[in-house]
């Protein structure tokens, strides 16, 4: 039996060592205070601070496509200062680097680059996003709004926006960690406390 393992070991020992080296990655902690010193801010304007995709967006879907967010204290992105105030955020793809619009009022604010963009877990909606109780009477209204859309769906060619949530955490380093969910994607973005 002994000889069974040995052989065993040494027949296989590469791929252990293989499956053991791949795994390490998984170990590895994100360095976000690293990912942020290595963020660079945008390199490009916008006109009036107008959002070249926002008419497109608000043709393609049924309403508004991106999540409202409250900001409760000032954040920093290098030598960005976001005051608190509720934004919608924006994921945006601009020059080949993905970037989150911060609107007010319809305006872009303030562009912060992506330190990390990834694909969001299936099923993730669903146990994250909580489903309401509706009364008879919200349902009632829900299926009777439902249907109008069914039926008119084809001539008006309106799409349901993107499920969206987002996520916040306190990391190392008096840093804070917004993870905007967003379609398909995760969009990771790093800042420092504005009293930092």
């Amino acid at each position: 039996m002994e000889k069974f393992w040995k052989n065993y070991l040494r027949k296989n020992l590469f791929f252990i060592l293989l499956l053991f080296l791949l795994g390490i990655p998984c170990f590895a902690s994100e360095s976000y205070p690293e990912l942020y010193k290595n963020a660079q801010p945008a390199d490009f304007e916008l006109i009036n601070g107008i959002d070249p995709y926002q008419n497109e967006d608000y043709y393609k879907y049924a309403y508004a496509p991106y999540p409202l967010f409250r900001l409760s204290l000032d954040l920093k992105f290098k030598n960005i200062t976001i005051p608190a105030g509720y934004y919608i955020l924006t994921p945006r793809n601009m020059h080949d680097r993905d970037f989150v619009f911060f609107k007010e009022n319809g305006k872009v604010k303030y562009v912060i680059p992506v330190v990390k963009k990834e694909v969001v877990e299936p099923g993730f909606y669903e146990t994250n996003i909580p489903t309401p109780q509706l009364t008879k009477w919200q349902t009632f209204c829900k299926n009777t709004r439902e249907g109008f859309y069914k039926l008119f769906k084809n001539s008006s060619k309106k799409a349901p926006p993107p499920q969206s949530f987002i996520r916040t955490e306190y990391i190392e380093g008096n840093m804070y960690l917004i993870i905007l969910y967003y379609g398909s994607f995760k969009y990771h973005l790093v800042f420092r406390s504005g009293n930092y």
